[in-house]
């Protein structure tokens, strides 16, 4: 996988999504209410966050990508100038991690980035560090 470091504009992003996880993250909600909260970065600098929703059919649940899509979306640009998605998890009782962090795209959210713009840069952990990595190269079989 083709990846390469952070931009100080990804930095930026990464910490108002962190900012927006640890304000709204719920614990005594569902077991824990939106643990992950994600931001989109459109091509003209604007960012559109969104924030994981449980529900108590699984299936009614939503990941935190779709509702930032859905909101850059909502407010009127283009699936084209969705430019950059980071998510980040809040460090639940029961996670070993101790403070919030850059987790990747489950497997339908990666459908989705890919789907709205392959090119999207997506912020994913690897090694240790986090690295920007293109939407598509998150589904290195996808044949259609």
């Amino acid at each position: 996988m083709n990846t390469s470091p952070l931009t100080p504009e990804d930095e930026s992003l990464l910490e108002r999504v962190i900012e927006t996880n640890e304000r709204t993250v719920d614990e005594n909600f569902f077991g824990g209410a939106h643990i992950v909260a994600a931001g989109v970065q459109t091509d003209d600098g604007s960012v559109y966050e969104g924030v994981s929703l449980p529900a108590s059919i699984g299936r009614a649940s939503v990941c935190a990508e779709p509702t930032a899509v859905g909101s850059a979306i909502a407010d009127g640009y283009r699936h084209d100038e969705l430019r950059t998605c980071v998510a980040v998890a809040y460090p639940m009782a029961d996670h070993e991690a101790t403070e919030v962090r850059v987790v990747p795209p489950c497997g339908p959210c990666r459908e989705l980035l890919a789907d709205y713009n392959e090119d999207m840069r997506v912020v994913v952990p690897v090694g240790g560090e986090n690295r920007v990595v293109a939407a598509i190269d998150l589904l290195p079989t996808r044949t259609w």
